[in-house]
């Protein structure tokens, strides 16, 4: 099993997401609907508990589709819209902490070159 980085895996949720958008949900292959699946085992494996459930409901959503099941278009996007706002929440939330990283080290850096601080 391939691990990904945090980023990575939101891009690939939201771009999992995103295509069955686009496919409108109607034409979903068997494909769609596994990957979603794996990638919620995928976000539970690293803490992103609400998005494993949210990805493994659409996931559950196109399989009762798939099967026959009662699942209505609207009743999908339902599904699908809290799954996009949380995994655009994970990636704003991943960008500010990688920005406060730099930050930390651009000052942990510049705070080594000045060398310690002398006495007046």
């Amino acid at each position: 099993m391939e691990v990904l980085p945090m980023k990575d895996l939101l891009d690939e949720g939201l771009e999992a997401l995103a295509g069955l958008l686009q496919s409108g949900a109607l034409s979903c292959h068997p494909e769609t609907e596994e990957r979603l699946a794996r990638l919620g085992r995928d976000f539970e494996d690293n803490g992103l508990h609400t998005g494993a459930q949210l990805l493994t409901e659409v996931s559950q959503a196109l399989s009762r589709r798939r099967h026959g099941g009662e699942t209505s278009s609207m009743e999908l996007m339902d599904r699908v819209g809290p799954a996009v706002r949380y995994i655009r929440l994970c990636q704003q939330k991943y960008a500010l902490d990688a920005a406060g990283e730099q930050l930390r080290q651009g000052i942990g850096e510049a705070d080594d070159e000045e060398g310690p601080p002398q006495a007046p």
